[in-house]
């Protein structure tokens, strides 16, 4: 059914985007269900009757056309890429230009929406009520539990622990995918109905159809709501502890700088589904949807967004930065009142400034400032936020 809904909202329509932010690299006149890469400059994309491949960070793209619609692609290496899809498993043994098909057919295998590998052999596929399970690059499968849900998206660390986002709940795995724990989600007031999740280390998110982002710190054990974003979600991905970018319904993606606990519209056109969002870094992105295309940005999108008028804050607040004690990021975030000259300045222990994060005209809203502690050494620094009227120092710790 979603897939359904999806295509009800993909029709064409033209828009621009400014270009120092994000542009269209590739338009389609089908459905991009999925982009991934292996490096800056090779990666995949896949959706209805198509694989797409480029090796130039997308400025280029080259199409083969399929008789089956696939919904995940995964490259393992620059020759193993494996694909499924509905009633299809395909792969690929020299980069995408020639595909193997491994199963096709109902009785062949189910509808399947997500594909992990951890190697070129040993991969784990998820779908229409139904896991399964190679060891050996797909020659034999091995069928999981049986889950009565709709199972949108598969990750896992190593051969052993793993997760699954589906619809109503989230499941996790300790013993390679034989059997699967449901993990209940923080009460929604309607059922969450997850389609992706994205990790970094044990650290993991994902994002409900009602606009929750969920995060974890312990690799699915359990999961925390830790922000609402006003959008139907479909998916969500991070490419460091704090920079993440969610996407879904009405061609719009949002951004955030502090490991999902805030979010800015970073790109709105207006009609579409974006479903799917890949991070190469925190500011090189790809997303795929939106009637058919595959969108890209080198900066990140907006950097440092502040909140509407109607949003401005009551008075000036300087916030704890998070995380903290921290290695080797951290975010630290602030409110203005006014529009205000303001600097915001890091002090070693012994007082000597080491750093100016701002010194410029702000206007009034809410901030989010990353400070990359990798030049530094371990210990206590101090973070000062000054304008005019006001003036506050925190101290933070750096642990390497």
């Amino acid at each position: 059914m979603k897939k359904i809904i999806l295509i009800l909202f993909l029709y064409s329509l033209s828009f621009s985007v400014s270009k120092a932010q994000w542009y269209v690299q590739y338009q389609s006149t089908g459905v991009i269900y999925d982009v991934r890469f292996l490096d800056q400059y090779t990666g995949w994309a896949c959706g209805g009757g198509m694989i797409l491949k480029t090796t130039n960070s997308g400025n280029n793209w080259s199409v083969q056309n399929f008789n089956a619609t696939f919904n995940q692609i995964h490259p393992v290496n620059d020759s193993i890429i494996y694909a499924c899809g509905y009633y299809v498993i395909y792969k690929s043994t020299d980069g995408g230009d020639n595909w193997i098909v491994i199963r096709e057919g109902v009785n062949q295998a189910p509808i399947l929406y997500g594909l992990w590998f951890i190697d070129e052999n040993t991969g784990w596929y998820c779908g229409d009520r139904s896991v399964m399970r190679t060891t050996n690059g797909g020659e034999t499968f091995i069928d999981s539990m049986f889950i009565d849900s709709n199972l949108n998206d598969i990750h896992f660390k190593n051969d052993s622990t793993g997760n699954i986002a589906a619809w109503g709940r989230m499941y996790r795995t300790t013993n390679s995918g034989v059997s699967w724990t449901p993990i209940i989600l923080p009460v929604e007031t309607e059922v969450p109905f997850m389609e992706r999740l994205t990790f970094v280390g044990d650290t993991g998110w994902t994002y409900s159809n009602a606009g929750k982002v969920y995060r974890t710190t312990n690799y699915g054990l359990s999961y925390d709501s830790i922000s609402l974003i006003p959008l139907y979600g479909l998916c969500i991905e991070f490419a460091d502890p704090f920079v993440g970018y969610a996407g879904g319904w009405d061609g719009k993606i949002y951004k955030s700088t502090n490991g999902g606990f805030n979010w800015n519209l970073s790109l709105n056109i207006g009609v579409g589904s974006f479903v799917s969002i890949f991070s190469y870094s925190d500011s090189i992105v790809w997303a795929t949807g939106g009637s058919g295309k595959i969108v890209h940005t080198t900066t990140g999108g907006l950097t440092f967004v502040n909140n509407s008028v109607s949003e401005i804050p009551k008075s000036f607040v300087l916030h704890q930065n998070y995380p903290n004690p921290f290695n080797p990021s951290t975010i630290i975030s602030y409110e203005l009142h006014n529009t205000e000259n303001v600097s915001l300045k890091i002090f070693d222990i012994r007082g000597n400034e080491v750093s100016v994060l701002v010194n410029y005209k702000q206007n009034a809203g809410k901030y989010n400032i990353k400070f990359n502690g990798e030049n530094f050494s371990s210990g206590i620094y101090f973070y000062k936020l000054k304008t005019k009227n006001f003036s506050e120092t925190r101290k933070m710790i750096l642990t390497k």
